[in-house]
C-alpha cells in the first residue's frame, strides 16, 4: 500500500511557520511513498495583480521569495526525506512570468522565470507537472484554478466540480477550503466520483488583503491517501492554529 501526502497553499513567505515545520517533522518519521504539493508553494506577492502601484510592489523580489521557499521548505525537508515530490503548477506559481508577459513584455524569459526554474528543483530531485498529474489509478491532482472549473462556497464543492469535468477523481487546492465530496451516479450505483479539497497551510495573520476582521471561509489542512491498487482512500488531516495535527493517532506538534 502507498501512502501519499498531499499539501496545498504554503505561499511562502506568508505560511504558517509552525505547522511548515511540523509538517516537515513528521514527514521526515513518516517517510511517506510520495509528496505533492498542489501548488502555491511561493506566494509571489510583488507581480501579483492586488499589489500593481502598491507598496506590496516594491517588497521582496520574485527570486528572494523563491530563495526563502528553498531555505524554509526544500532544503530542510531533503535533509530527511528523499523520496518522491512532485510540484505542480499554480495561479501563484504563474505570476512571475505573467508580470513579465503584461507589464515588461521585453524582459519575458520563460527559462528564468518559470517557477521549477526560479526554485532550481532539480537541485532537490523534484518534479514538476506544470498543469495536471495522473497519481494514483482513477486520481488526478491539480491546483483548481483552471477556466472552466465553477468556484463553490462550500468545502468539496470546487473539487467535486473539477471531478465532474475530467470524468475522473480530483484532488485541488486554490480555495483554501478542506473538504471532501462524493457523489454516485448509475444504474445500480455503479459509478462514484470524488473530490477533494486540500485546505491552506499559510498564516492567516499574514493575509493583509483580508482586512483587520480576517474573515474568511478558509480551513487549514493536508492530505493523507492511501492506494492500494485501484482502491485509494483520501483522508483529510485538519491543521490546529498552533499548527499541531494527529495522524494515525499520534499527534504531532
Amino acid at each position: 500500500m502507498k501512502r501519499i501526502v498531499l499539501i496545498s497553499d504554503l505561499q511562502m513567505p506568508l505560511e504558517h511557520r509552525k505547522a511548515n515545520q511540523t509538517l516537515i517533522q513528521f514527514i521526515h518519521e513518516y517517510q511517506p511513498d510520495e509528496v505533492i504539493n498542489i501548488g502555491d508553494i511561493t506566494d509571489y506577492t510583488a507581480p501579483s495583480r492586488w499589489s500593481a502601484g502598491k507598496r506590496a510592489e516594491y517588497g521582496m523580489s520574485v527570486r528572494q521569495e523563491a530563495d526563502y521557499t528553498r531555505k524554509h521548505h526544500l532544503e530542510p525537508l531533503r535533509q530527511g526525506y528523499t523520496g518522491k515530490y512532485t510540484l505542480l503548477g499554480s495561479n501563484h506559481g504563474e505570476r512571475p512570468l505573467r508580470y513579465l508577459a503584461e507589464r515588461a513584455p521585453a524582459l519575458y524569459d520563460e527559462t528564468l522565470f518559470r517557477e521549477d526554474k526560479l526554485l532550481g528543483l532539480d537541485d532537490y530531485g523534484i518534479n514538476y507537472e506544470p498543469t495536471s498529474y495522473d497519481f494514483a489509478p482513477g486520481w488526478t491532482a491539480l491546483h483548481g484554478h483552471a477556466r472552466g472549473i465553477p468556484l463553490s462556497r462550500y468545502a468539496g464543492g470546487t473539487a467535486i466540480n473539477a471531478a465532474r469535468k475530467l470524468q475522473r477523481n480530483a484532488v485541488i487546492g486554490h480555495t483554501h477550503r478542506a473538504g471532501i465530496v462524493s457523489e454516485t451516479s448509475g444504474i445500480g450505483a455503479t459509478r462514484t466520483l470524488t473530490g477533494v479539497e486540500l485546505g491552506h497551510l499559510m498564516d492567516i495573520r499574514k493575509a493583509t488583503y483580508l482586512g483587520p476582521a480576517q474573515l474568511a471561509n478558509w480551513q487549514m489542512a493536508f492530505g493523507l491517501f492511501y492506494a492500494a491498487g485501484k482502491a485509494v482512500t483520501p483522508h483529510i488531516i485538519p491543521v490546529q492554529r498552533n499548527g499541531s495535527f494527529v495522524v494515525e493517532g499520534e499527534n504531532y506538534k
